[in-house]
């Protein structure tokens, strides 16, 4: 057992509504205090990994799903609690996510048989034991750390079986974007005054966005930007006119980083809302490609002669995130600035790939975060070829596995000393034999 396992068992939310997978018996198979779990929670949770792809055996599942009883036992007792919002805000993540991938509510509804309310009540009594078990096992490893003396000691005993890790890459940036001229951008913005008008004038804005808009996954669904957002989803300008619309209202024209929207409000619930929008991206024109070329390209001439590249980043990028780090750029999900090659934009890789540490390379044609067409010149700092992990090249990832372990020991312990105290009882044979032992792992 793995911290990352646990939390797909307190993250999952369909194994109580997945009951069109299978018909199985719905004994109980475990008393867990005054709770209990049964027999078609572990096989609609097993049917619901095969279909991810995943495999699990009973007993594994089992285990975590005793392992969540017991941590939202501990809430009660620790009057832990949380608010109806937050049970909210996580079914309307859960629901934005998986008809996203499933194309739409409507297919999620007939995947469930059931109405999106209906769902929801569904869900709302697990979602609330899973963010209960969260908070508790979050106060029992979150101030979890490792010294530097237990990071050597993991190492040690370890050592034989470290794994092998990927090519990674170091890189910094400078990003040239084409300007686009007054009279593309008036252009553009006239363009959707009109289709604004259209729709103001009883046109179908569903209609108009999947024929104009440039958000071609919103468009798909008639400009639908998923459930319901909140706030903190939006960027700011976006945001601020949105949540000041009445249902069916349409807005003015608002420009972001990602070009020119109208927003249409579908529905407001108390701070999160349902979203259209038809978004005109600026067309770059050859012209001003080439001048955004020929700057880059200055900028590559000036680097070790009059500039570092370092100097060339903060005096001439346009991108926020890395120019005042001398356009080091910075993984987001880990917070280092390693790279795994899927983690990169395809073109840009395909240039680092090629190079040598400390190499500069030429303007290249790719895209920012935006999707917009932007050059870039980079540098690649350093490339860690795929190999066994040791102590002195990779501390960070060896002190991530011997965190890991300690936060697993920690909660296996504070597991052993919970299931002395509460009353357990096995009522199927079938699961008798599961290892429900909670011993550290070694």
């Amino acid at each position: 057992m793995n911290i990352r396992k646990l939390a797909i068992v307190i993250a999952c939310i369909f194994s109580t509504t997945l009951m069109s997978f299978a018909q199985v018996l719905d004994q109980i198979i475990v008393v867990v205090g005054d709770d209990m779990i049964k027999q078609s929670d572990v096989e609609n949770q097993q049917l619901l990994l095969e279909q991810q792809g995943e495999k699990s055996d009973k007993c594994s599942i089992f285990k975590e799903m005793v392992m969540q009883k017991l941590l939202v036992d501990q809430s009660k007792i620790d009057s832990v609690e949380v608010s109806d919002n937050e049970v909210n805000s996580e079914i309307d993540r859960r629901i934005r996510m998986i008809s996203g991938t499933k194309g739409g509510l409507a297919q999620l509804e007939s995947f469930y048989g059931k109405s999106e309310l209906e769902i929801r009540n569904d869900w709302k009594p697990v979602i609330k034991d899973q963010l209960l078990a969260q908070k508790v096992q979050n106060s029992i490893i979150g101030e979890v750390e490792v010294s530097p003396n237990e990071v050597r000691v993991f190492y040690e005993s370890h050592k034989d079986s470290m794994p092998v890790l990927p090519t990674r890459y170091e890189y910094a940036q400078i990003v040239i974007r084409p300007i686009v001229s007054a009279e593309a951008d008036k252009a553009l913005r006239k363009k959707l005054e009109e289709i604004r008008e259209r729709a103001i004038n009883g046109e179908n804005f569903s209609k108009l966005a999947i024929l104009y808009s440039d958000d071609t996954e919103s468009a798909k669904m008639g400009g639908l930007l998923g459930d319901y957002l909140s706030r903190g989803e939006l960027v700011p300008e976006f945001a601020a006119v949105a949540f000041r619309l009445k249902e069916g209202e349409i807005s003015r024209v608002v420009k972001t980083d990602f070009g020119y929207h109208i927003i249409q409000m579908v529905e407001l619930k108390g701070e999160k809302a349902k979203l259209k929008h038809i978004l005109l991206k600026p067309q770059i024109s050859v012209a001003e490609m080439q001048k955004a070329f020929s700057k880059a390209d200055s900028v590559r001439k000036a680097i070790g002669d009059s500039l570092t590249f370092e100097q060339a980043a903060v005096k001439y990028s346009v991108d926020e995130k890395t120019k005042n780090n001398g356009g080091l750029a910075m993984n987001p999900y880990t917070g280092t600035p390693q790279f795994q090659a899927e983690m990169i934009e395809p073109t840009t890789w395909y240039t680092l790939k090629s190079m040598k540490a400390g190499e500069i390379s030429e303007p290249i044609m790719t895209y920012d975060d935006k999707g917009s067409q932007v050059y870039k010149i980079l540098k690649l700092v350093n490339a860690s070829q795929e190999h066994k992990a040791t102590l002195i090249d990779d501390y960070s990832d060896v002190k991530e596995m011997a965190l890991e372990q300690k936060k697993v020991n920690t909660l296996n312990r504070w597991m052993r000393n919970k299931k002395s105290e509460i009353f357990i009882s096995i009522k199927s044979d079938e699961y008798k034999n599961c290892d429900l032992n909670f011993a550290d792992e070694q």
